[in-house]
């Protein structure tokens, strides 16, 4: 693997020095990608894992939270509850850390799926997740931005998070690295200019591997050839501006009740600003 990968001890992710940050924000802006071991305790990680295949093997993810389903795989959106509710998960040091150096201060949760790449799941198209799009229309006739917004900073960061060891048979994700300065460009690249100009890296490793993917890097699910379903985390987080386009039917993206709102300290709660349960107490402390 070529992406820089970053070990984090019980330390490190307490407190992850400078030079930590300074490589991942590096990293990022090389290859739009770069991989962790050790960011959350294996502990943790079998808990969330337990849940996701509870869930999964309910049924209830298909019947409540499904998103969408491509190729033999499919997205659904998972409530802060449980395991999920743990702040070695969401309020984890290194974690906003390194999401700082990246999205500067003001960042948000965008949303959190799990997406089950089941048995025979074929390979998926290569993608972006999110362009900014400043399309206009005069009269019948619709057009494009044209400028050139390859410059930009980072927007949207998605860390993914396999909850199972991952190797080439049971569905790895393929980065495109480096793909993400192409993605805004005045004329993005086809799949074909992509797969010619980047070199495409295969984010294999054990369980407790995780990643980070810049919302414009081409990227795509390999085939699930095993017999076991292949489950992984999707934490978004985006400049608060930001909007998933690929969530824009989708109420509430960010899935939290009240009463665990309530229990998130104070210091992250801005982190579920688009639950609606962020919402109804805002309104509520505005009209005291």
């Amino acid at each position: 693997m070529t992406i820089a990968k970053i070990a984090f001890t019980a330390a490190r992710v307490r407190r992850p020095p400078a030079r930590t940050l300074r490589r991942v924000r590096d990293a990022m802006a090389r290859d739009g990608a770069a991989a962790f071991d050790g960011l959350f305790p294996m502990s943790l990680l079998k808990k969330l894992r337990a849940e996701v295949l509870r869930r999964h093997e309910s049924g209830e993810l298909r019947r409540r939270g499904l998103v969408r389903d491509i190729a033999g795989r499919y997205a659904a959106l998972l409530p802060f509850e449980g395991p999920f509710l743990d702040p070695a998960f969401y309020a984890n040091p290194a974690l906003h850390a390194m999401l700082e150096s990246l999205l500067g201060g003001d960042y948000c949760i965008g949303s959190l799926e799990t997406v089950i790449a089941e048995p025979g799941a074929l390979r998926q198209h290569q993608h972006i997740d999110g362009p900014i799009l400043f399309d206009r229309r005069v009269g019948g006739r619709k057009s494009a931005y044209e400028g050139d917004l390859s410059a930009l900073p980072p927007y949207a960061v998605t860390l993914c998070v396999p909850l199972c060891d991952i190797d080439e048979r049971n569905g790895p994700t393929a980065i495109w690295a480096g793909s993400h300065r192409t993605a805004l460009g005045a004329r993005p690249p086809g799949a074909a200019q992509v797969a010619r100009e980047f070199n495409v890296e295969r984010m294999v490793g054990k369980m407790g591997l995780s990643f980070f993917f810049d919302f414009r890097v081409f990227h795509g699910g390999e085939p699930n050839l095993s017999r076991e379903p292949r489950p992984v985390l999707m934490f978004v987080f985006t400049r608060r501006w930001y909007r998933d386009p690929n969530l824009a039917d989708v109420f509430p993206s960010v899935v939290i009740s009240k009463r665990n709102l309530d229990r998130v300290p104070a210091v992250r709660r801005g982190l579920f600003m688009l639950a609606a349960a962020a919402r109804l107490s805002r309104w509520q402390e505005k009209t005291k």
